[in-house]
C-alpha cells in the first residue's frame, strides 16, 4: 500500500469568520477517505480555511507545502469572477509549472452539468514537489470537479515525485494492447488483467518489462520492516538490533591480572634485592582475593582473577624462579618465596577498572547484524536481551504436475524431482532464515493451486512460489492471485536473462499484509531470480542497512562474442590472479548456462551482469587482454 498525504484549504472570508459554515473542506476530506483502499491511502494532514485575500492564500500555500512537504493540496473557492475571487491569481504566484490539462477537464466536464462552468478560473500546478488544485466553493462543485481529475491524480503525484518505475509501469500498459479490466490511471496503475474470453489464449503478456532496478524499488516500497520484538540473547544470532546499547558499568569491574603468575606489591627500592615471599592466592572468581600486601610480598594470581588492592604489578610465571620451598604444601603450593628475574613496572600486566569498556560507552550501535563477538560483547556488559527485528515466516511452495518428491525412484512418464523446493529452502537457511515453511506442491488446477496458496498466506509473511507464473495455458498463479486473493500484481515480467517471468505480488490476508514471489519454474531462473530481489528483500525487512549483495568489478575469465538483447546474469566463480589487478571472473559452465541447467549455478560466488546488446557499442567486442574476457560488474553473492 502506498500512503499519499493531502492538505485542504478553503478560500472564503464568510467561512473565516464563521468556520463552522464551511462544509466544502469537510466534504474534500470525505471524499479522499473514501478513496482509501487496499492500494493507496490518502493521509490528511490539514485543513485551513482562509479570507478571500491574494497574500493570504498564497502565504498559505506556501507554509503548508514547505512545512508539510504533502502530495496534493485541495482549494476550495475563490475561482469565480467577482472582485473577490483571487484564489487562481494566489495559486499562479506559487506554482513553478501550470497543468492546464486539469483545469480545462474540469471546465469541459462542469460545461456538461451547468452553463456557469464556463465563468470558472480554476488553476492547476507544481510547487516543489506538490500538486496544487484549484476547485469550486460548492459543496457539490468541488467534489464534482475532484471526481473528474482523481483518475489522473496517483500517475501525477508520481511523474512529480520521480517514481520512475511507477510511471513506467503506469505508461506501459496504457501503451500496450493488452486484454485487460478497465482501471483509471489514478485509481490503480498496478496490474489488474482482466479474465480472457473462453476459448482465447493470451499470444503476449499483459504485464511491461520492466528492469530490475524499477522492480527492487516497487518492493522496498511494499515491503515493511518486521515488528520489533525484545529477545533473549541466546536467541539473537544474525538478527538485527534495533537499539544503541551504552554500558552501564565498567568492565572489567576490577583490576584484574593479565597474566598467570603473581601479584607483588613492588619494593620501592628498585635497588632491593628481588625476593618476594609469598603470602596467599588470589584464584579467578574466588572469594579470597583482597589479602593485604606490604613491600615484598605477593600472591599466587590466574589470568582473570581480582588484584589485591594494595598490589601494584602483576609478574608472569615466566620471569621468576622459586627462592625457597615450604616443607609442606600451603593452599596446593609448597612456595614460599620467589625471585624476580627481570625489570618491573609499576601496573605491569594489570587490566584496570574500565579497560575494556567504561561506563556511558557506546558498545553497540543500532543497526548492526549480532554475530557471536556482539552477543558476547552485549553478555559482557549485564544485557539478557536486547530489542531485534522479527524475522518473517517464509513459505516455499512448488507448482506443477511435472513435480515428484525428491526421494520418489526415477520414472519415464514425464516426472521430475522437485529440486526447486530443497533449493530455495536451503538458500534461506543459508541466510539464517529461521522460520522456513514447506508450503507443499501444487498441482496444475485451479483448486489445489488456491488451497495451496491459501494455506501458505495463512502462516507466512513472504510466499515463494516457482512455476505458473509464465505464458502456458496451465500457468494460473497470476490470475488466481487477482480473482480468488484480490492482490495486486505490481510486476509481471523483468527485463533480465534468466528470469523474465519472475512476479511479485502483495494482498491483504486476515488484516496482515503479504508478500508474494511468483519465480519462474526453471531452476537457475528461480536461483537467480531469489539471489536478485528475494534476498535484498528479506534483509531490508529485517533491519539490514546494507540489503543488497555487494558490486564490484571484475574481468572475465574469456571473451564474450554474444549479447542478449535482455541484461543477463551469468554465474561465475570469483578469483583473484596476478594476471588482472581486478578479481578474476570464471563463467561455470560456459558452452550451457541454459536457465534449466543447475550445473551452471554449481560453485557460483558472483553474478556478473552482462549489458543488454543496445546498451553498448561495437568496442565492448574489443577486450585485447591476453585470453581473457571484458570487464564487467558483478554481484558478490559469497565470499
Amino acid at each position: 500500500m502506498t500512503d499519499l498525504t493531502f492538505a485542504v484549504v478553503t478560500v472564503s472570508t464568510t467561512c473565516y469568520d464563521d468556520p463552522i459554515r464551511d462544509h466544502s473542506g469537510p466534504a474534500l476530506i470525505k471524499y479522499m477517505a473514501d478513496k482509501s483502499n487496499n492500494t493507496v491511502q490518502w493521509i490528511h494532514l490539514a485543513s485551513t480555511v482562509v479570507p478571500d485575500n491574494q497574500t493570504h492564500v498564497k502565504e498559505t500555500l506556501l507554509k503548508l507545502s514547505a512545512e508539510l512537504h504533502p502530495h496534493l493540496i485541495l482549494t476550495t473557492g475563490g475561482t469565480g469572477i467577482s472582485p473577490d475571487d483571487v484564489t487562481p491569481e494566489a495559486t499562479r504566484e506559487v506554482i513553478t509549472r501550470e497543468i492546464p490539462g486539469m483545469s480545462q477537464t474540469m471546465v469541459a466536464k462542469s460545461l456538461a452539468i451547468t452553463p456557469m462552468a464556463m465563468i470558472s478560473r480554476p488553476v492547476c500546478g507544481i510547487y516543489q514537489k506538490t500538486l496544487i488544485i484549484n476547485l469550486p466553493g460548492s459543496v457539490k462543485g468541488c467534489v464534482e470537479c475532484l471526481d473528474f481529475v482523481y483518475p489522473i491524480l496517483r500517475h501525477a503525484i508520481d511523474l512529480i515525485q520521480n517514481k520512475r518505475a511507477e510511471v513506467a509501469i503506469t505508461h506501459s500498459a496504457m501503451q500496450g494492447k493488452t486484454i485487460r479490466k478497465h482501471h483509471s490511471c489514478g485509481g490503480d496503475h498496478h496490474h489488474h488483467v482482466g479474465p480472457v474470453n473462453k476459448g482465447e489464449r493470451l499470444r503476449q503478456s499483459p504485464y511491461p518489462m520492466i528492469s530490475v532496478d524499477d522492480a527492487m524499488k516497487i518492493i522496498f516500497e511494499q515491503a515493511n520492516k518486521m515488528p520489533i520484538i525484545d529477545k533473549p540473547l541466546t536467541e539473537c544470532l544474525n538478527y538485527i538490533c534495533t537499539e544503541e546499547v551504552v554500558a552501564k558499568e565498567p568492565f572489567p569491574p576490577f583490576r584484574a591480572s593479565i597474566k598467570d603468575g603473581y601479584a607483588v606489591h613492588l619494593y620501592s627500592d628498585q635497588s632491593h634485592e628481588q625476593i618476594y615471599e609469598i603470602i596467599g592466592r588470589s584464584d579467578a572468581g574466588g572469594e579470597n582475593n583482597n589479602i593485604p600486601l606490604n613491600e615484598g610480598q605477593c600472591v599466587v594470581i590466574n589470568t582473570g582473577a581480582k588484584l589485591p588492592d594494595s598490589a601494584n604489578a602483576v609478574i608472569q610465571i615466566e620471569d621468576t624462579q622459586v627462592h625457597e620451598y615450604h616443607a609442606t604444601k600451603i593452599n596446593g603450593l609448597n612456595e614460599k618465596s620467589i625471585r624476580i628475574n627481570t625489570v618491573c613496572s609499576i601496573n605491569q600486566d594489570i587490566r584496570d577498572i574500565g579497560d575494556d569498556v567504561t561506563i556511558n560507552e557506546l558498545v553497540l550501535e543500532k543497526n548492526v547484524s549480532l554475530g557471536p563477538a556482539e552477543l558476547g560483547l552485549l553478555a559482557t556488559v549485564g544485557l539478557q536481551s536486547i530489542r531485534v527485528y522479527d524475522q518473517p515466516h517464509v513459505a516455499v511452495l512448488s507448482t506443477g504436475n511435472e513435480l515428484m518428491p525428491i526421494d520418489e525412484p526415477s520414472t519415464n512418464n514425464g516426472k521430475i524431482r522437485d529440486s526447486n523446493k530443497i533449493m530455495l529452502m536451503s538458500a534461506l537457511k543459508n541466510l539464517n532464515i529461521q522460520n522456513i515453511i514447506d508450503g507443499g506442491t501444487a498441482k496444475d488446477d485451479e483448486t489445489s493451486v488456491i488451497q495451496t496458496l491459501q494455506s501458505a498466506f495463512e502462516v507466512a509473511d513472504v510466499i515463494i512460489s516457482t512455476g505458473g507464473v509464465s505464458m502456458g495455458d496451465k500457468d494460473l498463479i497470476k490470475s488466481i492471485l487477482i480473482e480468488k486473493f484480490h492482490a495486486t500484481i505490481h510486476f509481471g515480467r523483468l527485463q533480465m536473462k534468466p528470469g523474465k517471468p519472475t512476479t511479485f505480488a502483495t494482498c491483504e490476508i486476515n488484516g496482515k499484509k503479504k508478500l508474494f514471489f511468483g519465480l519462474p519454474g526453471n531452476p537457475v531462473s528461480a536461483l537467480v531470480s531469489y539471489w536478485l530481489l528475494v534476498i535484498p528483500t528479506l534483509k531490508h525487512m529485517m533491519g539490514y542497512i546494507q540489503p543488497h549483495h555487494p558490486r564490484i568489478r571484475v574481468q572475465l575469465n574469456q571473451p564474450i562474442e554474444y549479447l542478449d538483447p535482455r541484461p543477463e546474469y551469468i554465474r561465475v566463480i570469483i578469483e583473484w590472479s596476478t594476471k588482472s589487478s581486478i578479481p578474476i571472473a570464471s563463467i561455470v559452465s560456459p558452452d550451457n548456462q541454459c536457465s534449466s541447467r543447475l550445473l551452471s549455478a554449481r560453485r557460483c560466488t558472483g553474478l556478473a551482469c552482462l549489458p543488454g546488446k543496445n546498451d553498448v557499442d561495437s568496442s565492448f567486442f574489443n577486450t585485447n587482454q591476453g585470453g581473457l574476457g571484458q570487464q564487467v560488474d558483478c554481484l558478490l553473492l559469497s565470499l
